[in-house]
Parts: C-alpha cells; structure tokens; sequence
C-alpha cells in the first residue's frame, strides 16, 4: 500500500515548471501523474518523462488525483480551478487565487460540494523572517499600528508582452503580482476589518519598462502589449485607526530588488517601537546582501539576522497542501483570510479606475473612496 499523494499540475509555465514540479518530484509523500497545458499539443517537454500529459483540465482529473496545483494565467484561475474542484480533487492555486470576490465565492462553494478542499499559495506569509517579525509585533503592540510594506524590483517585468503584462487576462501588473504577497504577510499584523479609507494609485508602462524583462527567470524585454502598471501603491485605514501603506514595482531606481515591511506602534508602557524586516522576496538573485530583522524601542536598538534560503517558503506551503489534502488543516478558516487579501485589491483597483475585472462583478466592500 503507498502513502504518496497522486498530483497534477494545470499549466506548466515558469512557477509549476522550475518551483513546484522539482519539489513535488523529491517530496517522500507526493507523486507526480500528470500535467495539463494547452502547449502539450506537439512533443512531450523532457523533464515529464513517464508523467502523463493532457491538454485540458477535463482529462488531467481522470488520472484518480489527490491534489492538483493551478498555476494559469489569472483569468483563467477560477475555470481551471472549478474543473479540479467539481471532480472532488483538492486544488492549491498560484495568486492571486482569482480575480473578485465573487470568483472567490463560487469556488468555495465548488469546492464544499465536490468535497474537497480549496488552498491559495500563501507562500510569503510562510516565510521564517515574516513570521518572526509577526510574532514580535504581536509582543509588543497595544493598540493601532502603522504598517509600510514595499517589493520593489530593479528590473523585472515578467515576460513583457505576454499574459503577465496585459490586464484582460492578468487582471492587474505590479500591485497585484508583488502586492499580494505583501498584503499576505502583513495580514496578521493588522486587524481583521474591512478598511474604511482607501486611496490607490497605479502608474503605466514606458519604454524602459518594456527593455526591462526579468532576465533571472530568462524574461528577455518583448514588444508586446503592456497596458496593466509597473508600479502600484495603495494605502488602507482601518477602523482602530491602524493603516497599511503598500507599494510594490517591477522596475524602479532601487541597486538590488528589496523588500521593507516596516511597522510601528505602541507598547503596553506607552513606548514607541519600530520594527523592520529588509530582505528580498522570491528567486531574483539580485538580493539584499545581508536581511536583517530591526527593533527600536525605548532608546534601545535590537538586530537579528534574518537569511533565508531562497524557496524555502515554498517547501513551507507544499507540507501545508499536504496537510490540507489530508484533512489536517483548516482550509475554510484560512481562506477567510484569503478573501480579505482579495477584497482588498479588488476594491483599490476599482478606486484607482481599472477594476480587476473591466466589467464588475464584484460586489462593493463598502469603504469610502479618497
């Protein structure tokens, strides 16, 4: 009798094909059975000798899977999705999970009523470094905080010209790539409500932009369209006076590709404390060089050195699936937090002009726009 988990992936792009395919293969539980991708209409691509290979997510559910990872172009993510779903089989989907709250809906109800079970990749919320700046704002904080989360990359815009960069199958650039990994792991630190206020800014395309592929993950510059922004900022308001302060940028004027999440607050004395992660996020290895977990409280200054090895996250989330398909895990209680995540980028793209989905399906999340 095995214990392995029979798994498929739907899309064999850049993240299934280089970031969950090798850790599925070396992981002691999990087997992988087959791979669905449009693409497969021609030779079978080396690397999936001996794994069955489908063109639709209508014959991958046919090989008596246990889970399948969803790593489409974002439009596609709720179609693709539901097919695993309605089969009775448990998807982990790539972010964003989809493109509205409403998607969000539907698929939790598909997934109730094939019985099985629905997860996001929540891999930056994983992360070692964030969860230990977490627990010490948790430690400390009485009262409101004020939170500044920012990724921003030298240059690396992902594939220009391709599904990435064109919002009817994208939904939006930056702000939602980048920032929903923000949003992720700043998500614990700040309260569970809706915002009250929220402004959100998004700033188009140029030339340089365009030049600028993400050359680490082989994304040479394309001249295809790139109509969703580079650059993307919001900022949010809660109703205990607490507010999050996010920008995220494929291209901007920074050495190295950073990520700074920064919070402040108050103690239980009455002091105010300053806390900072500095690190990068994600594969790019153009890194910060020494990631550093910062504290300032008191007059006093603690620092801890906060390394990483890149991808661990993503070994973090493939034990989570695993527990999740074994009924280990809370799927529902985790998604909630999902869904704010998602109700927060849906409404600052409605703010900031370009909905998530040009033609609105979402239903208003009630906060004033600014």
């Amino acid at each position: 009798m095995t214990t392995d988990l029979r798994v498929g992936l739907v899309g064999f792009g850049w993240v299934n094909r280089e970031v969950w395919f090798p850790r599925l293969l070396q992981h002691r539980n999990c087997q992988v059975v087959a791979v669905c991708d449009p693409a497969f209409t021609g030779q079978r691509p080396d690397p999936l000798d001996g794994v069955a290979v489908v063109d639709r997510p209508a014959a991958l559910v046919e090989h008596d899977l246990d889970f399948a990872v969803v790593a489409t172009p974002n439009h596609l993510h709720e179609e693709a999705a539901g097919h695993v779903l309605d089969a009775g089989v448990a998807a982990l989907v790539e972010k964003p999970l989809c493109l509205s709250s409403a998607e969000l809906k539907r698929l939790t109800r598909r997934a109730v009523a094939g019985g099985s079970t629905l997860q996001v990749s929540r891999v930056s919320a994983r992360r070692r470094d964030v969860l230990a700046l977490r627990s010490l704002v948790r430690r400390m904080s009485v009262g409101p905080v004020q939170v500044r989360a920012e990724w921003l990359r030298s240059a690396g815009v992902p594939r220009p010209g391709s599904w990435f960069t064109r919002r009817a199958e994208a939904g939006g650039g930056a702000l939602l790539d980048l920032g929903w990994h923000l949003a992720e792991a700043t998500a614990g630190m700040l309260p569970g409500s809706r915002p009250v206020e929220l402004t959100a800014h998004l700033s188009g395309t140029s030339s340089e932009a365009v030049e600028a592929g993400a050359k680490w993950r082989a994304d040479e510059g394309g001249t295809g369209p790139i109509d969703v922004e580079t650059d993307g900022e919001l900022r949010a308001v809660y109703p205990d006076g607490s507010s999050l302060s996010l920008r995220a940028a494929w291209v901007s004027d920074t050495p190295v590709d950073t990520t700074r999440i920064s919070v402040r607050g108050t103690d239980a004395e009455g002091a105010p404390y300053r806390a900072e992660l500095l690190t990068t996020f994600g594969f790019s290895p153009h890194r910060v060089t020494c990631p550093v977990l910062r504290v300032e409280r008191a007059g006093q200054h603690h620092e801890w050195h906060a390394g990483t090895v890149p991808g661990q996250e993503y070994d973090d989330q493939l034990e989570a699936a695993v527990a999740m398909v074994r009924r280990r895990a809370p799927w529902r209680t985790e998604l909630l937090g999902t869904a704010s995540v998602m109700a927060l980028f849906e409404e600052a793209y409605r703010v900031a002009g370009r909905p998530l989905l040009p033609e609105g399906e979402a239903e208003p999340v009630g906060v004033r726009r600014c």
